[in-house]
């Protein structure tokens, strides 16, 4: 990763809190995100990793805290999933969030179908749009883009996923559990897309994962979450997997 140290943050989160009636699912959240980086949170489960990026994502509305991207702060009555997605954050879902019976190309521009004179698919912008973004991403696995998400591998639609994320999203780019049911080889490729987008693009990541190993790989840097606080933060080359796991498990 280039040194990115001297810019001030693209992302800066500070003291998010999120409840849910009594229940205090994000007490205090706050790490800051650079160009170029990738950002690793782990906890275990239920403690407040998901409701962070939500939160970051739009799709929770904190209630305290604040979000900071470029050098401005995210007024609440504006925090939604729509404006953030303005603001450059986009988010890769365990599930996907693809549409098994359609096409590459019609889950690529999910949500953003283009018109030719405002009433007819225009097909030929999308399939060349899409090929751009495989190309871009260096997939050369998916060659058909007539056939429907549900005919190709694991690995195929999480490319599709992050090729959607990262054509509209070029700042952030948001990945839960990118790999969790992917073997090995499709969890290389993942892996290897993420690290190319990075360098050639510059774009950032907030990385989900269960997975140290793969968290010790990718993340330049690694969050941790224990029980609703962001209790310790890492750089890679500092951490042992054996201490990744005290922290997780008892906030050390």
């Amino acid at each position: 990763m280039n040194n990115v140290d001297a810019a001030p943050p693209l992302l800066a989160v500070e003291n998010l809190s999120k409840s849910f009636g009594g229940v205090h699912a994000l007490r205090s959240g706050s790490f800051k995100l650079n160009r170029g980086e990738v950002v690793a949170i782990v906890g275990a489960n239920g403690a407040g990793k998901s409701t962070l990026i939500k939160v970051i994502a739009g799709a929770h509305v904190p209630d305290g805290g604040r979000i900071v991207i470029n050098g401005s702060e995210i007024p609440r009555t504006e925090h939604s999933v729509s404006h953030m997605r303005e603001k450059g954050i986009e988010v890769v879902y365990q599930d996907l969030a693809l549409v098994p019976n359609m096409t590459a190309p019609y889950n690529l521009f999910l949500g953003r179908i283009p018109k030719k004179w405002g009433i007819f698919v225009d097909q030929r912008k999308m399939r060349k749009k899409t090929r751009e973004v495989l190309d871009t991403l260096n997939v050369t696995t998916v060659q058909d883009l007539s056939q429907p998400i549900s005919s190709m591998s694991g690995g195929q639609q999480q490319s599709i996923a992050i090729g959607r994320a990262i054509a509209w999203g070029k700042e952030i780019v948001i990945l839960d559990e990118p790999t969790a049911a992917l073997g090995p080889n499709e969890t290389a490729e993942v892996e290897r897309i993420v690290e190319e987008v990075r360098d050639r693009h510059g774009t950032s990541f907030i990385l989900i994962s269960h997975n140290l190993d793969q968290v010790r790989r990718l993340a330049d840097r690694i969050i941790v979450t224990h029980h609703g606080v962001t209790s310790r933060e890492f750089a890679r080359e500092e951490v042992t997997s054996d201490r990744l796991v005290r922290a997780i498990t008892l906030g050390e």
